[in-house]
């Protein structure tokens, strides 16, 4: 956590060990929101109709009501386990040149979706900021640097302008 407390920190050029250990973090979570879409869909569907059946049971499909401490249980984990990882995959962000209206989007969009059991925005924010993450860190420059055309007049002279 240290190389984040230094000012202007970007993730290019944080050392191979930090990157690695970033890269691993980011390709064991994708399975997980992989499995997010596909339990969200497989299991519950897309109609809310499909997602009130699931938890209150019907008998078009002969299911049971979800009891109480089902619902307690599964709220249990995930109420400890998401916001840590969003937290981590918004340090991530923070660590881009991106801009800070998107970082913030993101971020917001992302928690709200963890909130109000909106999968599809939990899953569309944590799988956006983790392919930014990854493409401002392993990519090439190209990709991460704006064009001359956004850049300001005094860096296109070699000058920064504080």
């Amino acid at each position: 956590m240290q190389v984040f407390a230094r000012r202007g920190f970007q993730l290019r050029t944080a050392s191979l060990q930090t990157r690695l250990a970033y890269t691993c973090f980011v390709a064991l979570l994708l399975p997980g929101i992989a499995s997010l879409v596909a339990l969200s869909i497989g299991r519950m569907g897309l109609s809310p109709r499909a997602i009130a059946v699931y938890y209150r049971g019907g008998e078009s499909e002969m299911s049971f009501p979800k009891q109480f401490w089902q619902l307690a249980e599964v709220c249990h984990f995930h109420l400890f386990s998401i916001p840590v990882v969003v937290l981590i995959l918004a340090h991530l962000l923070g660590a881009t040149p991106a801009s800070a209206r998107l970082r913030i989007a993101l971020t917001v969009t992302t928690y709200v979706g963890a909130l109000l059991a909106g999968w599809a925005l939990l899953a569309g924010g944590l799988l956006s900021m983790t392919v930014i993450s990854v493409v401002y860190m392993w990519g090439p420059e190209r990709w991460t640097n704006p064009a001359p055309a956004l850049r300001s007049p005094a860096s296109a002279l070699g000058r920064e302008v504080e």
